[in-house]
């Protein structure tokens, strides 16, 4: 009945449209003097269709359903425009000529207006350079992934759009990914927001993933790019693009159903608040509630995104947005593999309890300013202000078995630990700088010169209960006795049921909560960065920053702070082979200051002298071009990166609870490939795949050198194609093929056999996921169908050990109906 459904929804309004009257558009694209404009993209708002001018300017629509259509040009050397046109019975063939004006406007130094393409290729980026800087001139490679892109994949969570990003595959099932071999989340990594340090990804905020319902694009800047930003981690760090207000005025509304009992509706509006233009707003909102495939594990997400821009004056732009994100669900800790078995239960079988919660709040203020003194000095400065709060009851595993009875099968009765936990974490981050455009002699520089302050601290007043025993009350013959039982799970006796926590022996609180709550430090960077033009293809990239990094703790003794500082130089090249392709060659420099904890206590975390500050290094270099008209965007490019003092969490706790760590040293070396954009108008493509070689040179652990990389495929890719039917039969239908793959990784920790013996590493399988959608916009409604893992794949996006496995999810489906205005 639902196939039904589904071919009468797309059969019959195509049936409609071939009965009903045709008309026609045509038109030229000239420039300012008269002159025919070849390769000027013209298409309908809606996507509806699109085609190119030819030699001498002219274009045309044939056979189009009467109807109002809104036609807008593209071109990158020339501005944009729009014409509303309606084919009636009395007027069916219509003429729109466009004069268009050639682009002088420069690119923003702080991005507070809204981007205008409808396209999955991005044409600059301010992550590399922190000024507005084509991707074609970055020495450096940077991945993007567009809202049209995200739209059409019906991505809702930031661990959603990583399939199409080269070299970038999932570590776990959290905010938690492997770039370039190495782990970017938890400790490891945080997520940038407009180029400021959020709280996403770090700390406690890492097991919720983001939602992209506020996301312009999500730039993805591969390898340390620690001159600009500081602490980053040496594979590349993750930067989310909000979306902007728009000078015109644009409406959108989602609804959407799918598998899991999934329920989902989105709102985006934009435009001006006064006739003058120079107030503008954009209103983002989003709803989803559903089940999930994970049992367990109903959620609710709710996010609130209203974002203002003034603009002051043609020399002044202020922008204000404020996000709201609130979660309520369960904390998934992922699968529990029975008996060394990876497959012995269902990929929805889950330790949480009918009585557990995990209740977040995220808020953030961020805002920017944006002065230009002259037409070469402008100031700069961005001011974050982020909020995560959680509140958590969970049952969990206390990643080991028991394995004392012997009539039950080895590995199958899981220890647990049983956690209520209220905290609250603040990142604050101030951003300023000014950009300088001059010329000495025959060389153009483009100087930046700034500084940055973070500061990170959690509530003191957070508090945590945690228990591994309960007390079990037996009445006999009138007698009342109890005895004391380890919280448990037996996997082939799963039991799900309202828990009673007050029978539950309560722990003395951990000195690792302690050092948690007690957790102040702050970092300032000053960093200078010159883009020098020496030839017409000839570009270089200079830049050092210099890092200062303590905490602000009293440790008793007469100790306030552990200061860890780093000098991190950055050296690049791009040539223009062509006037669309460039060679580019770069060095760059990481650093990731410790948790002053490490250093103060390491013998709480395992060890008996302190850790020591990671560092890392970069060497790249590769080939970026554009083709089609500039309409696609192709990156290759080849890599080593060295880590040294990586820490790691070896998944063992101490008696206290704290996780133990270790040190290694790593290597990572491959080569990427990536093309992002139209093949034709009406083709939009995105296609990706990477090689990526780890080993570990040097360990704490002697059997680990020599070993890959924990959660680091060898080799990755991801496709993702859409075609939209120009003929006018089938006009306004389109059809998407899509996947990805990943070899094998290796477990986090070691694991036991079954039958004695040394730990040993093993490996999550390869995969192969195939994914298909249908489209059909007709005036001012989209109507489209996602099947993901349409083979119905039962794999692993990655995870940890036998105790936390991240199984993908099975075959699912998602409707959308949109509607715009």
């Amino acid at each position: 009945m639902q196939r039904l459904l589904l071919i009468l929804l797309v059969v019959l309004p195509l049936l409609a449209v071939g009965q009903a009257p045709l008309g026609r558009i045509n038109g030229r694209a000239v420039g300012p003097n008269g002159q025919g404009l070849e390769g000027v993209t013209v298409v309908e708002q809606s996507g509806r269709f699109a085609g190119l001018s030819s030699a001498d300017g002219r274009f045309a629509f044939e056979q189009l359903p009467l109807a109002d259509y809104t036609l807008v040009t593209r071109s990158l050397s020339h501005q944009e425009q729009r014409r509303t046109v309606v084919l009636s019975a009395d007027a069916p063939n219509v003429t729109v000529n466009f004069t268009l004006q050639p682009t002088t406007t420069s690119l923003q130094e702080v991005e507070v207006l809204g981007r205008k393409e409808t396209t999955y290729k991005s044409d600059y980026s301010f992550v590399g350079t922190r000024t507005a800087t084509a991707l074609l001139d970055v020495p450096q490679s940077i991945s993007t992934v567009t809202k049209e892109l995200m739209e059409d994949r019906q991505a809702l969570r930031l661990t959603e759009t990583v399939k199409n990003v080269a070299g970038v595959t999932q570590y776990s099932h959290y905010d938690d990914f492997t770039i370039r071999g190495f782990r970017n989340g938890y400790e490891s990594g945080f997520r940038l927001l407009n180029g400021l340090r959020s709280g996403f990804s770090f700390g406690n905020a890492f097991t919720q993933a983001p939602l992209t319902v506020n996301l312009e694009r999500v730039e993805v800047l591969k390898g340390p790019g620690a001159a600009m930003f500081g602490d980053i981690n040496p594979g590349g760090t993750i930067n989310m693009v909000t979306k902007k207000p728009l000078d015109v005025a644009r409406k959108a509304l989602t609804v959407s159903t799918g598998s899991f009992n999934t329920t989902r509706a989105t709102a985006d509006f934009t435009g001006p608040l006064t006739e003058q233009r120079n107030v503008l707003y954009r209103f983002n909102a989003g709803y989803e509630k559903t089940n999930t495939f994970r049992d367990v594990n109903d959620t609710k997400s709710l996010i609130l995104a209203p974002t203002v821009t003034f603009l002051v004056s043609d020399k002044t732009t202020l922008n204000a947005e404020l996000v709201y994100t609130h979660i309520d669900g369960y904390l998934d800790r992922g699968l529990p593999i029975k008996s060394n078995d990876l497959y012995a239960v269902s990929r929805s079988f889950t330790l949480s309890q009918p009585s557990d919660y995990f209740r977040t709040s995220t808020y953030y203020l961020n805002a920017s300013l944006n002065h230009r003194f002259t037409d070469w000095l402008s100031f700069n400065a961005s001011y974050l202000d982020f909020t995560f709060m959680e509140n958590l009851s969970e049952h969990r595993t206390l990643n080991s078995y028991d394995n004392s009875d012997s009539t039950k099968p080895a590995n199958s009765v899981m220890n647990l630990r049983y956690f209520d936990r209220r905290a609250e974490e603040y990142t604050k981050n101030l951003s300023a700088y000014f950009v300088l455009n001059r010329t000495t002699g025959s060389l153009t520089h483009k100087v930046v010169v700034g500084a940055d302050y973070i500061r990170f601290n959690t509530d003191k007043e957070g508090v945590m209960f945690e228990a591994r025993q309960r007390l079990v009350t037996n009445v006999a013959n009138g007698v009342v006795s109890q005895r004391v039982a380890p919280l448990q799970f037996d996997l082939n006796s799963p039991s799900y049921e309202i828990r009673d926590p007050s029978t539950y022996i309560r722990r003395p609180t951990p000195a690792f909560f302690a050092d948690y709550i007690n957790s102040i430090y702050h970092t300032t960077g000053v960093y200078v960065q010159d883009q020098v033009e020496v030839t017409p293809r000839l570009d270089l990239l200079l830049g050092a920053r210099y890092e200062l990094f303590a905490d602000e703790r009293d440790y008793g003794d007469g100790t306030t702070n552990i200061a860890q500082t780093k000098f991190l130089p950055r050296a690049g090249l791009t040539y223009a082979l062509r006037d669309n392709l460039n060679y580019f060659a770069s060095y760059s420099a990481g650093f990731r200051p410790l948790r002053p904890e490490l250093i103060r206590f390491p013998e709480r975390y395992g060890r008996s002298k302190p850790f020591s500050p990671e560092t890392s290094y970069q060497l790249e270099t590769g080939l970026k071009g554009e083709f089609f008209q500039k309409a696609l965007f192709a990156t290759v490019a080849a890599y080593q990166i060295g880590r040294r003092n990586q820490l790691v969490n070896t998944g063992s706790l101490t008696a206290d609870g704290a996780a133990i760590y270790r040190q290694n040293q790593a290597r990572s070396r491959g080569v990427e490939v990536e093309l992002t954009g139209n093949i034709l108008p009406n083709f939009n493509l995105n296609v990706n795949y990477a090689f990526n070689h780890t080993e570990v040179t040097e360990a704490d652990l002697a059997a680990e050198k020599g070993q890959p990389l924990a959660n680091a495929p060898e080799n990755s890719g991801g496709l993702w194609a859409k075609y939209t039917f120009l003929t006018p039969t089938l006009r306004g239908l389109g059809l998407a093929v899509g996947g990805n793959y990943v070899t094998r990784r290796r477990f986090e920790n070691q694991v036991t056999p079954l039958d004695g013996g040394p730990a040993e590493w093993s490996y999550w399988p390869g995969y192969a996921v195939a994914d298909v959608a249908l489209f059909y916009t007709i005036n001012r409604f989209n109507f489209h169908v996602n099947v993901n893992n349409l083979l119905d794949k039962y794999y692993f996006v990655g995870g940890y050990d036998y105790f936390r496995a991240s199984p993908g999810a099975p075959r699912n489906f998602i409707t959308t109906l949109g509607y715009s205005f």
